[in-house]
């Protein structure tokens, strides 16, 4: 995933707003894999979208995080 340089809006990113998308993009693709227990996946999932509310509420992304 490469991150834009403005939010939504227009808005430069911060430093802050960069790490909370790299957070997420680490996440998908930690979700996304099928190596890993199922344990793990259900949790990466889970913190996933508990990220992507945090990144969607300041309007960082507007995809949906695409995990069941």
């Amino acid at each position: 995933m490469e991150h834009p340089t403005t939010d939504l809006l227009g808005n430069p990113l911060s430093a802050d707003d960069r790490e909370l998308l790299d957070l997420y993009a680490r996440l998908k693709r930690l979700s996304a894999r099928a190596d890993l227990p199922p344990v793990v996946t259900a949790n990466c999932k889970q913190a996933l979208v508990m990220l992507w509310n945090a990144c969607n509420d300041l309007a960082l992304l507007g995809e949906e995080p695409g995990c069941d």
